[in-house]
């Protein structure tokens, strides 16, 4: 289940944004709402999930014979 975690800094006001749960570039969507709310981070980088893939597996199926 996707999860987002926002820190806000009392003395600085620097945001934190941590997005869980969302592999890929999927998580640029929910990143771009989140910076759309409450603006842009000051610094912004990608966690190793966000470089996984869906694994997509090809299915052969036989062809119906005539």
């Amino acid at each position: 289940m996707p999860e987002l975690e926002c820190t806000i800094d009392p003395a600085t006001g620097e945001l934190q944004l941590h997005i869980r749960g969302i592999a890929g570039p999927a998580c640029e969507e929910v990143a771009r709402l989140v910076h759309d709310l409450l603006g842009e981070p000051g610094q912004e980088r990608n966690t190793p999930q966000y470089y996984l893939r869906p694994r997509v597996l090809p299915q052969v199926r036989p062809r119906s014979g005539r």
